[in-house]
């Protein structure tokens, strides 16, 4: 008997093979987007944390403006939770025969330490080790020749202009391929990254600080570790900031003694040249009254020509010594003049001296790459909190009703084991076994896949833009434990609970059919305006789907979550592929933002502007202050860097950027009363209009800011406000220090050019470009594309699956009622048309419902989704909703195509017999 039943269980799995491989394949897609969407996150982080710890990466880092004084080193060591901290220097340079910048960094011992992949670090100071990216374009042996922005080897703050290329390396400073960040060198984008000994630089004040911190617990990224890193650097900033104030007010006064002792020596000088006027006016004078005296005496004829001689003599000799000394002090009044000019000129520059900043940060803050790793890893996170509960509720639900049906189905073979002396235990191991498989099957593919294939394609869309290598994706215990026990309650349970609920009755009872369920009128009888109207056929339709209410729901909600899941992940493409578009063509208009010093010489300035206004191919430019500053919304760990914009001049701002609500779409201006900020750092900081704004500044200074306008902005936060509510909020004059350009040509190549005339100016610091944020954006775009098409590829197969499925299952308890129609003398049309015109309406009314389901979804998706720098546009387009309801209806017919086959094998007089 033991032999028989498992012969019998064996032939269950041949004939059911289909219902078999689709429970299998349901429950494998869910595990698959669960575990693979669970993990991706947590290995990402681990996998930077590791390459982060590798390089024995910095927790903050302090920068300056000027060198750092050895006295000032011996106070930072000082501070708090200081475990180690190194002291470096880097220069930028531009690449000769190109437009490329590069930082040359100092070698690092301690933090920050650089990784030979190739080669080996330099030795002498003429020596370098280039980054790993470059290893394509340069060998080692060959020559790196840099140039300032001017084109001359004479690069400040370097020894040499060429050096030797010894090696490639990695660096946790560096963790993106491309734009590294701001420079004054080339197009004003930093282009890549080199390193040299200490010795290569002329000054021996450094002027970056690297800090690690004794004090920290935990991996990078988690909350414990940020916390911990931005609470130190918050407890020393003020420090920092009072040290510089310090150094700055000693630097000030001791130029300021200098100067007094300059003016004093010169006074001195001036009083001892003033003597020497008066006594070269008095013996001018004494010459010229005894020169009037000899020509009286010369013009009375009492004395000769030659007694006179001598005396002519004399006084021509005094004259020309007179003469002299006029001269020599028309020189020395000369030099006076120019040392008081010299004077005056140091006075002017004391007092415009910008200030000394010791700016503190934290990874977050000084390294964009570690920040946008971070929140890409976050992105996911994100997504698995949503789409995984959506794809295992579809598969829960129609695994659930599959594997009861499967049970109802073997009510009489159930009855008929009984009867023949069976155990309960016995008949219940069909069920037992066969939900064990299936869900083994699909929980066990779904975690390998979900493990090994999702996060290593994730990664790779997201590692084209980092240089973190090697990701690891290390098997999830709880994951994967956690969807095998789903997967398995799934199968197991609901046939267990209705075959146990069977075995209650006496083997007889089992052995005879389910009576059928009886039929009622539905709500459309009731209207007969409308249902004598119907056709035979669709009265039957009606009647049987009010008659079959649980599959109704099931594939309702099947296909009503399979077409929620096309519509966002079509949407997610769709909002942030329109985000390029709006921000370029509807809100931003200026290209370029060439920032200058505007405590450089009068002279630079004005050529630096007059280098500006000859541009070739300018349509508009306005004068603008221009800085960055930074803000921490309550609530957040890390700070969020912001762009100020002052226009000198308010009027044609629009020009330049269109300031509109996000909504009505309503322009806004600016006014004397407060600021307009934009729309994703009014969300972060969660304000309206009427509220105020904490700001600071590079030098620690906070200002707050009342906000009168928030505008639309879909990457990167700015703050716009006119000159006059600027003076109000941060009690000075705007001291405008750009120039905002919008060009004809829009082109990256003539930006780049545009850039590059600009920083060949002394007085500039570096040019902004507009299309910054484009790269931002591309970048997003380009990891999210490849996991939005990988999960449309997932909800297809499970949209095609749960049609499948939940047709299979009506066609299979439908066999008599098939066979019925079929000897009644249905065509065969006819009766693949009896099932399929309900599959068809059910699946329309999954769709129209997986319509509203998707809008909800997509939007709650693109608030959630998009970093803290950027903001997604939320509307859906009717392509989104026709091209995913139409692959559903497709989905439905290629699975009635399908059924077309089963329909037709039917064997008539059995099915009719089995009634019986």
């Amino acid at each position: 008997m033991k032999s028989i039943l498992w012969r019998n269980i064996f032939r269950e799995f041949r004939f059911s093979f289909a219902r078999f491989i689709s429970i299998a394949t349901l429950l494998g897609l869910g595990v698959f987007v669960l575990i693979g969407l669970k993990v991706t996150g947590p290995d990402m982080r681990m996998t930077g944390n590791n390459y982060y710890t590798s390089h024995k990466m910095a927790d903050a880092m302090i920068n300056s403006n000027t060198g750092i004084t050895k006295a000032d080193q011996s106070y930072m060591r000082t501070l708090p939770h200081i475990k180690k901290i190194e002291f470096g220097t880097a220069k930028d340079a531009v690449i000769k025969g190109s437009d490329k910048s590069i930082r040359v960094g100092s070698k690092t011992n301690q933090l920050s330490i650089n990784k030979v992949v190739s080669g080996r670090l330099p030795k002498s100071n003429n020596e370098i080790a280039l980054s790993n990216h470059e290893k394509s374009k340069y060998k080692v042996g060959q020559t790196l020749r840099l140039v300032n922005n001017k084109g001359n080897a004479n690069i400040s703050g370097l020894k040499h202009a060429s050096y030797k290329i010894v090696g490639f390396v990695t660096s946790s400073d560096y963790l993106m391929k491309e734009n590294l960040g701001a420079t004054s060198a080339g197009t004003g984008q930093l282009s890549t990254f080199g390193v040299v000994n200490k010795s290569a630089f002329t000054s021996s004040r450094p002027t970056i600080a690297r800090i690690s911190y004794n004090n920290v617990h935990g991996k990078s990224y988690t909350n414990q570790y940020e916390k911990q890193v931005q609470s130190n650097v918050d407890n020393v900033e003020s420090r920092l900031n009072n040290r510089a104030k310090q150094r700055q007010s000693k630097l000030k006064t001791d130029a300021a003694d200098k100067l007094n002792d300059a003016e004093t020596k010169l006074t001195a000088q001036q009083t001892k040249l003033n003597r020497s006027k008066r006594q070269l006016a008095t013996a001018t004078s004494q010459l010229k009254s005894a020169t009037a005296q000899l020509n009286q005496l010369r013009n009375s004829g009492q004395a000769s020509s030659t007694q006179l001689s001598p005396q002519q003599a004399q006084l021509t000799a005094q004259a020309k010594q007179l003469n002299a000394n006029r001269q020599q002090i028309m020189a020395n009044q000369a030099k006076i003049n120019q040392a008081k000019d010299r004077i005056a000129d140091q006075k002017k520059s004391l007092a415009d001296l910008p200030n000394i900043t010791y700016q503190i940060q934290s990874r977050n803050d000084y390294n964009s790459g570690y920040n946008q790793f971070g929140e890409d890893a976050k992105r996911i996170d994100i997504l698995s909190n949503t789409f995984p509960i959506i794809f295992f509720a579809v598969a829960i639900l129609v695994s659930l009703t599959t594997m009861s049906r499967m049970a109802e189905e073997k009510r009489q073979e159930i009855g008929t084991q009984r009867a023949l002396g069976y155990s309960k235990f016995d008949t219940m191991k069909l069920f037992l076994i066969y939900g064990t498989l299936s869900g083994l099957l699909g929980s066990t593919l779904g975690a390998w896949l979900g493990t090994s294939f999702l996060p290593k394609k994730i990664f790779g869309a997201y590692a084209a833009n980092f240089v973190i290598p090697n990701f690891q994706t290390p098997p999830s215990p709880f994951w994967i434990c956690l969807s095998v026990i789903i997967s398995l309650i799934c199968t197991i349970v609901p046939t267990a609970w209705v075959a146990i609920r069977m075995l209650k009755d006496q083997p007889a009872t089992l052995m005879l059919p389910k009576p059928p369920k009886s039929g009622s009128k539905v709500l459309l009888e009731r209207l007969p305006f409308i249902w004598k109207h119907l056709s035979f056929n669709y009265k039957v339709t009606i009647r049987n789907l009010a008659r079959y209410k649980g599959r109704m729901l099931m594939t309702i909600l099947g296909v009503l979550g399979c077409t929620a899941l096309l519509i966002t992940g079509f949407g997610i493409r769709d909002s942030l592929n329109g985000i390029v578009q709006t921000q370029y063509k509807d809100i931003i208009h200026y290209d370029v933002i060439g920032v200058y010093n505007s405590h450089a010489s009068k002279e630079s300035q004005q050529d630096y502007r007059k280098a500006a206004d000859n541009l070739s191919g300018i349509k508009h430019e306005t004068d603008i202050y221009y800085e960055t500053v930074s803000a921490r919304p309550k609530g957040m760990t890390n700070n969020q860097s912001v762009s100020m914009i002052v226009p000198k001049s308010a009027q044609g701002f629009d020009k330049f950027v269109t300031l509109r609500n996000l909504n009505t779409k309503k322009k806004i201006k600016l006014s004397n009363n407060g600021a307009i900020i934009t729309q994703k750092m009014a969300t972060l900081a969660n304000l309206k209009v009427g509220d105020h704004l904490t700001v600071k500044t590079t030098n620690g200074e906070k200002h707050q800011v009342r906000i009168t306008g928030i505008t639309e902005m879909y990457a990167g936060h700015t703050l716009y406000m006119n000159q006059q509510y600027y003076r109000k909020a941060f009690n000075q004059s705007a001291d405008y220090n750009a120039k905002m350009l919008m060009l004809n040509d829009r082109s990256a190549k003539n930006i780049d050019q545009v850039s590059r005339k600009l920083t060949r100016q002394n007085a500039s610091i570096t040019a902004v470009q507009s299309d910054d944020a484009k790269t931002t954006i591309n970048n997003i775009l380009a990891g999210l594309n490849h996991l939005v098409m990988i999960i449309i590829g997932a909800a297809s197969m499970l949209a095609f699956v749960v049609l499948f499925t939940l047709t299979n299952i009506n066609v299979s308890e439908r066999i008599r009622e098939l066979s019925t129609i079929k000897v009644l003398g249905f065509y065969p049309m006819e009766v693949v048309m009896y099932i399929y015109r309900e599959t068809f309406i059910l699946s329309l009314l999954g769709v129209l419902a997986g319509f509203v389901g998707g809008a909800w979804l997509h939007n709650y998706i693109m608030q959630t989704l998009p970093p803290e720098t950027a903001m997604a546009d939320l509307t859906l387009l009717w392509t989104n909703f026709t091209t995913s309801g139409v692959m559903t209806l497709i989905f439905s017919i290629i699975v009635m195509a399908i059924m077309v086959r089963k329909i037709n094998r039917v064997d008539m007089l059995g099915a009719l017999k089995s009634i019986a």
